[in-house]
C-alpha cells in the first residue's frame, strides 16, 4: 500500500477550504501551510483534527509550495491549491491506484474549472498538471508565476479530475491578470526576453483564437466568450508591461 501526505498552501481561503480538505480526508497525512490568512480560514481548518496546520510569511508562489512539500512525512505527495478539490471520481480511483505498485514518478491529472458562474462545459479542452508525484524526485519550478512540479523520471496521466473554483468572478479575475501579468513580464525580462510594438498588437488576437476555438472555450457560451476575452488581455498586458520595463532598464 502506498502512503500519500496531501499537501495544500493557503491564503483567504474560507469559501474552499472545506471542501479541499474533505476530499483528501482518506490520504494518510494532510498540511496546510498557511500565510498567515486574516479571514476564517484558520479556524475551518482547526476543524480538522487530522490536518497539520503550519502558518508561515509569504514567499512566493513555488517556494511556498515547496516549503509544504518538504514538511511531507511521505515520499508520495498530493498538491492541491486552498481553491481546489478532488472529485469523488478522482477520490476513488487514486484510492484504487494508493492499493498497488506505482508505474511512474508524477502523474498529470485533469483540472475542471470554474467559469464565472458555472464549471466548464464537458468538451472544454482541460489543462492538465503534475499533482501526484515522488517528492524524493520532484521539485517545484522555480517561476514567478505558473509555477509547475517538475519531475526527473517517469510521468504518466491518472484519469483523477479535480476541481479549481479560482475565477469565482470577473472581478476575482481583472485582479489575479494585474497581480499575475506584472510577475509574468519580470520574469520574461528577467529571463532575457523582450517584447517587439507588433508583438503586442498581434499575439492577444492570436491567444483569443486559441482559446476561444483551440481550446474550445466556444463550448462555454457567454462565459467563454469573457474568458477568453480576458486570457486574451492577460497576454496583452503581460506583454505591454514587459515592453515597460524595457523602456525604463535597457
Amino acid at each position: 500500500m502506498i502512503k500519500v501526505s496531501a499537501v495544500i498552501t493557503s491564503f483567504n481561503a474560507e469559501k474552499t477550504i472545506e471542501k479541499c480538505l474533505e476530499s483528501l480526508t482518506w490520504a494518510d497525512e494532510i498540511i496546510v501551510l498557511d500565510s498567515f490568512s486574516e479571514d476564517q480560514t484558520t479556524e475551518i481548518i482547526k476543524k480538522f483534527s487530522v490536518v497539520k496546520l503550519v502558518q508561515k510569511s509569504f514567499k512566493g508562489y513555488s517556494q511556498q509550495k515547496q516549503d509544504v512539500i518538504d514538511m511531507a512525512a511521505n515520499d508520495w505527495v498530493l498538491l492541491l491549491d486552498s481553491d481546489e478539490c478532488l472529485t469523488p471520481k478522482a477520490i476513488k480511483k487514486l484510492k484504487k491506484w494508493s492499493q498497488g505498485t506505482p508505474k511512474a514518478d508524477g502523474y498529470n491529472m485533469p483540472r475542471i474549472e470554474w467559469v464565472f458562474w458555472h464549471w466548464a462545459h464537458p468538451w472544454v479542452k482541460r489543462n492538465e498538471f503534475i499533482r501526484l508525484f515522488k517528492r524524493s524526485c520532484s521539485k517545484m519550478s522555480p517561476d514567478l508565476v505558473h509555477e509547475s512540479i517538475q519531475v526527473e523520471g517517469v510521468v504518466k496521466r491518472i484519469y483523477a479530475p479535480f476541481k479549481h473554483y479560482g475565477e469565482t468572478s470577473i472581478q476575482v479575475k481583472l485582479d489575479k491578470i494585474n497581480r499575475y501579468s506584472a510577475l509574468a513580464a519580470q520574469q520574461k525580462f528577467e529571463r532575457g526576453k523582450r517584447c517587439s510594438a507588433v508583438r503586442l498588437f498581434i499575439y492577444p488576437v492570436f491567444y483569443f483564437f486559441r482559446q476561444y476555438f483551440i481550446k474550445r472555450q466556444i463550448f462555454n457560451g457567454v462565459a467563454g466568450v469573457i474568458n477568453a476575452s480576458l486570457n486574451s488581455y492577460y497576454a496583452y498586458m503581460k506583454y505591454a508591461k514587459l515592453y515597460e520595463l524595457q523602456q525604463k532598464k535597457d
